[in-house]
C-alpha cells in the first residue's frame, strides 16, 4: 500500500481540481488503507483507481502468498566485466 499511496502522493500536484481533491480524499482516509491492508492479509489484490479527463490511473496491489525465509540469500551474480 505503501508504494500506492506514494505514487498517488507525487501524482497529485499534477491533476486538474477535482481529481486532486478526491485523490487528497482517498489519501487521508486512514480507515479506507488498514481496510486495503486488510484485503491484502486476506490474500485478495487491492486496487485504487482515479479517473481524470487526461487519464484513467489504476494500481493494483496483489498479495504475495509466499516469501522466502529471512535467512535465505538469492545467488549473487558474477559482476559483468568488460574487455577493451
Amino acid at each position: 500500500m505503501t508504494w500506492i499511496r506514494e505514487s498517488v502522493r507525487w501524482l497529485t500536484p499534477r491533476l486538474d481540481r477535482d481529481a486532486f481533491h478526491r485523490a487528497w480524499a482517498w489519501l487521508g482516509d486512514h480507515r479506507g488503507a488498514q481496510a486495503a491492508v486488510q484485503t491484502l492479509r486476506r490474500g485478495q489484490p487491492y486496487a485504487y483507481e482515479l479517473i481524470t479527463p487526461a487519464a484513467r490511473w489504476r494500481w493494483t496491489a496483489y498479495p504475495v502468498s509466499v516469501l522466502p525465509p529471512p535467512h535465505h540469500h538469492l545467488p549473487n551474480e558474477h559482476p559483468v566485466r568488460s574487455h577493451a
